[in-house]
C-alpha cells in the first residue's frame, strides 16, 4: 500500500487513474419509515450478496488489468462499516427519484460532520480523502447502494436516472442493489472518468481521463466502417458481454489511465523517468567512487478537461543501484520516498567504471543512467567541466593525475556577459507599476486584467507585506490574490532553465477543514508550448513556501503563476533566469544544467601562479550530449622562483645569509600568502617553488647553507662580510635533487622560530632582519 497520498494530488484528487490501491466504502440506505412507508428493509444475506457484488465488481478492473499488463496492479480495501450497519432514513429511496439522494446522502455526511462542506461532491471528496488516508491507499471512493429487493422493477421513480449512476473523479455511485454486477462494474468506470458509450449517452467526441482521451467507441462514431467494439461502458447486454468476456475497447481503457503508447507495458502515466541530480567521482586514495546529490519522482502533465488538473505520480524512489564495469546492478541504498538526497561511497573494488542510477523497483522506472570512470567524473543533467592537473602535459587526464581543486570556474555567455538572469522582490521594489528589467517583464494574464502589475501592501495578508498585484478593470480596483482567473505571466527576451518563486498562502481554499494554497508554475517555450510544470504541496494559510522550476536544456520563455485547484496566492518574488554557474565548492568540478545550448565561455582562475589553463577564458559549446568536458591544468615555475640558482632571492649570484634574511623581511611586511597577479616581479622569494611566500623559503636558505656547511661546500672567494657564508651552485643543485633534505615548517609559525639550525661562525647581526 502506499505511504502516503499520491505525489501531487490534493485531497479532491481521489481518483484520477485506475492503478494503484483503492479504498471503497459502500453504503447501504435502511428506510425507517419516518418520511415514507418503509418497504424495503436489509437483511444479512442481501447485505452478503450486495457486498460480493460490489467485490467482483471491482476484482473485474484487477482480472482486466492483468490482462494488459505485467507491470501495474491493482488492490482494493472494502470498508464494510456502513455497509454492515446500513445508515437509516426517513426517505425510501428505490421509490423516489433518483435525485433525492441528495437528502438522504446529504444527511449521512452532516452527521459525520463535513455538513460545512459547500456542497455533496466536495463533502464527499473529503470522505473519501479521510478514507484513502486511514487505509494508506492511493484513491478512495463511496457506493452508495439503495435497496432494491422488494420494489417491482428495481428502478427509481421516473424523474431522473432510472438506474445507476456516477459522478467521475473518485467521487461516487448510487445504484440499485439488484443491479446486475456489470453494473457496478460500468459506474466505477465513470468514477474513474470513463465515459458512457451506448446511443443517448456519451458522444464520440467527448474527451476525458488523465490523457484527456477521446471516446472513440462511442455509439454515434461517424466514421465510415465504424462498428462499435465490446465495452464495459456499453449499455445493457453490450456491457454484460464485455464483462462476461473480460474484454473492454482501447479508447475507454485510455480515459481511466490505462494507455501504452510506445508498448513497453507501462502505461503512460508511469512511464515518466526519474529525476537526478548528482556527480559522481573517482576517490583514488580510498578507491572508491563518490556519488552525491539528490533524486526525485516526476510527473505527467495532467490533461484532463475535467477535475483539478494535478499532476499525479504513484511512482515512488525505493532504490539507488549502481553496476561497475557493466556488470549487474547492485543496490547502493534501499529508499522509500518521493525525493531523497544521498552521499555515498561505493568500493571501486578494481573497477575502473561505474553506472548510478535511481530506480522505482514497482515498475521499473528509473532516472538517467549517470556513467562515470576513474579518470572522467560523472555529471547528471546537460553535463560538466572538470578541471585536472595535466603534470605530463599531454591534454588527457591519464592514471595518476588528480582533479585540479585550486582554481575557480565562472561560465558566462560567448560575449563574456552575465549569464540571463532577473529577481523580482516586492520587499525592496518602489510602489508602483512595475517596469521590465533586463529584457524580462511582468504582466497580468486572465479574466478582468489589462496586463498591469504593481507592487502594492497586501490587503489580503494584514501584516502589510508588500506584494505583486494585478488591477481589476471590472471592480475597478487592485487586487493581490492570483488564481487560475487570474494569473502573473513572467516573459523575457532571452530563455532561461530556471525559475523560483516565493509565495504565500491564503485561506481562499475550499476545502471545508484546511485552509491554504498550493501554487503552480507553468512554464513555456518560445512557441507557447507547456513544456514544464510544477505545484507545490498545500501551505498553510499565512505561511510561505517556494516553487522552483527547471528546464535542462534552458527553453523557458514565460511562465504562469497562480494558486492551484481552487485556491489563490500571494506572490512576494520572483527569480528568472540563471544568476550564475561556477565552481565553488573546491572540487575542481562544474555541472551545468538548465542553459539553453549554444555557445558560452568558461573565465578561468587558478588561485596559485604556478597553475595555467591554457587560458582565462576557453571558449565551450552546450549541446545535449556535451557529457564531461576536460580543462588540463599545467604547472610552471612561480614567477618569484630564481630558476638559475634556487635559493639567490637577492640575485647576487649567490646563496648567503642574506637571502634568508630577504625572505624574512618579505615575510615580516607583506605577511604569509599565495602569490597574486600583481606580484611577478621582484626578489626571488618563493624559494621552493611552490608559489607561496611563508617561513618555509626561509627555511629552505638556512638547510642549504647548513647543508653546505657541514659537507664543506662553502665557497671559497675574495673577502665578505661576516654574514656572507655562501654555497656554491652545485652544492644547491644537489640539495634541490634531494627530496630528504628539505626540513617542513608550518607557513603558521613564527618566522624566526623556523630557523632552528646551526648558522655559520659569523654572527648575525639581528639589527639586519628587520
Amino acid at each position: 500500500m502506499a505511504a502516503d497520498v499520491p505525489f501531487g494530488a490534493t485531497p479532491v484528487d481521489t481518483g484520477e487513474f485506475l492503478l494503484g490501491t483503492i479504498t471503497v466504502t459502500p453504503v447501504f440506505f435502511e428506510s425507517d419509515g419516518s418520511i415514507d412507508s418503509n418497504t424495503e428493509d436489509w437483511t444479512a444475506q442481501e447485505i452478503d450478496a450486495t457486498l460480493a457484488k460490489i467485490e467482483d465488481s471491482v476484482q473485474w478492473w484487477a482480472d482486466l488489468l492483468a490482462t494488459k499488463t505485467s507491470v501495474h496492479t491493482l488492490d482494493f480495501v472494502v470498508d464494510e462499516t456502513y455497509a454492515r450497519n446500513p445508515v437509516q432514513t426517513g426517505y425510501e429511496p428505490i421509490t423516489r427519484t433518483s435525485d433525492t439522494f441528495q437528502r438522504y446522502v446529504g444527511s449521512w455526511l452532516t452527521g459525520l460532520g463535513y455538513g460545512d462542506a459547500p456542497s455533496i461532491e466536495r463533502a464527499v471528496h473529503l470522505f473519501n480523502d479521510s478514507q484513502r488516508q486511514s487505509y494508506q491507499t492511493d484513491w478512495a471512493f463511496t457506493v452508495f447502494v439503495v435497496d432494491s429487493s422488494n420494489d417491482a422493477d428495481g428502478f427509481f421513480a421516473d424523474g431522473g436516472f432510472l438506474g445507476a449512476f456516477a459522478y467521475p473523479g473518485g467521487l461516487f455511485m448510487v445504484i440499485p442493489s439488484e443491479r446486475p454486477t456489470s453494473t457496478y462494474s460500468h459506474e466505477m468506470g465513470h468514477i474513474f472518468w470513463a465515459r458512457d458509450q451506448y446511443p443517448g449517452a456519451g458522444s464520440w467526441t467527448d474527451q476525458r481521463g488523465y490523457y484527456n482521451a477521446q471516446n472513440y467507441n462511442a455509439a454515434d462514431n461517424p466514421t465510415p466502417g465504424f462498428v462499435q467494439q465490446d465495452s464495459i461502458m456499453r449499455g445493457g447486454s453490450a456491457s454484460v458481454n464485455a464483462f462476461n468476456q473480460l474484454v473492454t475497447e482501447p479508447s475507454a481503457l485510455a480515459m481511466v489511465g490505462w494507455q501504452d503508447s510506445d508498448g513497453d507495458g507501462i502505461f503512460d502515466v508511469a512511464d515518466v523517468p526519474l529525476t537526478i541530480d548528482a556527480i559522481a567521482t573517482f576517490d583514488a586514495e580510498n578507491q572508491t567512487f563518490d556519488v552525491t546529490g539528490s533524486a526525485a519522482v516526476d510527473t505527467l502533465a495532467n490533461r484532463n478537461s475535467a477535475g483539478m488538473q494535478s499532476d499525479i505520480t504513484l511512482a515512488r524512489i525505493r532504490e539507488l543501484e549502481y553496476r561497475l564495469d557493466g556488470g549487474a546492478w547492485q543496490t547502493a541504498l534501499i529508499a522509500d520516498d518521493t525525493e531523497i538526497t544521498f552521499d555515498l561511497d561505493i568500493d571501486a573494488a578494481g573497477a575502473s567504471t561505474l553506472d548510478f542510477r535511481a530506480i522505482d523497483t514497482s515498475t521499473g522506472i528509473t532516472s538517467e543512467i549517470l556513467s562515470a570512470s576513474t579518470l572522467i567524473p560523472a555529471f547528471s543533467g546537460l553535463g560538466g567541466v572538470y578541471a585536472f592537473l595535466d603534470t605530463n602535459e599531454n591534454g588527457r587526464r591519464d592514471e595518476g593525475e588528480s582533479l585540479f581543486t585550486n582554481g575557480t570556474l565562472n561560465l558566462k555567455r560567448s560575449d563574456g556577459s552575465s549569464l540571463s538572469y532577473q529577481a523580482f522582490d516586492a520587499a525592496t521594489l518602489p510602489a508602483g507599476n512595475v517596469a521590465s528589467q533586463g529584457g524580462v517583464t511582468l504582466s497580468a494574464v486572465g479574466d478582468d486584467t489589462d496586463g498591469q502589475i504593481a507592487v502594492r501592501t497586501s490587503t489580503t495578508d494584514l501584516s502589510g507585506v508588500s506584494v505583486f498585484q494585478f488591477f481589476d478593470t471590472d471592480r475597478g480596483v487592485w487586487k493581490d490574490a492570483f488564481g487560475a482567473d487570474q494569473q502573473l505571466q513572467v516573459s523575457g527576451d532571452q530563455t532561461v532553465g530556471a525559475v523560483v518563486v516565493d509565495f504565500r498562502a491564503t485561506d481562499t481554499g475550499g476545502y471545508g477543514y484546511e485552509s491554504g494554497s498550493y501554487a503552480r508554475v507553468e512554464a513555456y517555450d518560445s512557441a507557447g508550448n507547456l513544456i514544464e510544470r510544477v505545484t507545490s504541496p498545500l501551505i498553510m494559510a499565512d505561511e510561505t513556501g517556494r516553487v522552483s522550476l527547471h528546464h535542462s536544456t534552458g527553453q523557458i520563455a514565460k511562465v504562469l503563476i497562480f494558486g492551484h485547484a481552487e485556491t489563490e496566492i500571494l506572490v512576494e518574488s520572483i527569480q528568472f533566469g540563471t544568476e550564475s554557474i561556477a565552481e565553488t565548492e573546491g572540487d575542481g568540478l562544474l555541472a551545468i544544467d538548465g542553459l539553453a545550448v549554444g555557445q558560452y565561455q568558461l573565465e578561468t582562475t587558478a588561485d596559485n601562479l604556478i597553475y595555467q589553463f591554457s587560458s582565462t577564458t576557453i571558449p565551450l559549446e552546450l549541446n545535449e550530449s556535451m557529457n564531461s568536458v576536460a580543462l588540463p591544468v599545467i604547472q610552471v615555475d612561480s614567477p618569484r622562483f630564481n630558476q638559475t640558482l634556487p635559493g639567490d632571492t637577492n640575485g647576487d649570484g649567490m646563496v648567503s645569509v642574506r637571502d634568508a634574511l630577504v625572505v624574512i623581511n618579505d615575510i615580516a611586511r607583506l605577511g604569509n600568502r599565495t602569490l597574486g597577479p600583481d606580484e611577478l616581479s621582484g626578489f626571488d622569494v618563493d624559494v621552493n617553488n611552490d608559489g607561496v611566500v611563508s617561513p618555509i623559503d626561509a627555511l629552505r636558505v638556512i638547510n642549504l647553507l647548513s647543508i653546505a656547511r657541514t659537507e664543506g661546500e662553502i665557497a671559497e672567494g675574495e673577502s665578505v662580510s661576516s654574514a656572507d657564508s655562501t654555497m656554491s651552485s652545485q652544492a644547491v643543485d644537489d640539495y634541490f635533487a634531494s627530496s630528504a633534505s628539505l626540513q617542513t615548517a608550518s607557513a603558521s609559525s613564527n618566522p624566526l622560530a623556523v630557523c632552528s639550525v646551526d648558522w655559520p661562525d659569523e654572527t648575525l647581526d639581528s639589527s639586519k632582519l628587520f
